[in-house]
């Protein structure tokens, strides 16, 4: 199954935005995050975060976002791929529970715009829905707790 893609962001974030360019999608209950770069271990805003690690992170924005407003249950298994879809990372498993703990954990921060299209079986016809998703707050001493958690999260095996 290969969920529709959302149209890419701009590919420079505004200098208020944590934003890293990717395609985020949603189809029959799976999400789907497609990134242009092929190296995710590159430092993502010049400091100890990998663009991996703010991949990771939008996974679990989105999934408690959308557990949060949509009723989803149990949580999202998320498709990951890197240069642009030509490099798959793995499938990953984000339950609501778990989504809600790393939100616990981190804290939430400022909201950002989230552009998301849901096939059309998910809403009748291919669609973009932009939403206000507030980002986790991965700053100061919790970035190397971060990085522990986001090595230690694997892929799930099929």
């Amino acid at each position: 199954m290969s969920p529709t893609r959302v149209q890419p962001q701009a590919s420079q974030p505004l200098t208020s935005s944590t934003a890293l360019p990717m395609e985020l999608g949603f189809d029959e209950g799976f999400g789907s995050i497609v990134v242009p770069e092929s190296d995710t271990t590159a430092s993502a805003y010049g400091g100890r975060l990998r663009r991996y690690d703010v991949h990771i992170a939008k996974m679990f924005e989105v999934t408690h976002f959308m557990c949060q407003q949509e009723n989803l249950t149990p949580g999202l298994t998320w498709n990951y791929a890197a240069g642009g879809g030509r490099i798959n990372m793995g499938s990953f498993e984000i339950t609501c529970r778990l989504a809600n703990q790393i939100a616990s954990a981190y804290g939430l921060g400022k909201s950002e715009p989230t552009n998301v299209t849901f096939s059309a079986g998910e809403v009748g016809r291919p669609a973009v829905r932009s939403f206000n998703i507030p980002i986790l707050d991965i700053t100061g001493d919790k970035v190397p707790r971060w990085v522990s958690f986001v090595q230690g999260f694997q892929p799930v095996r099929r």
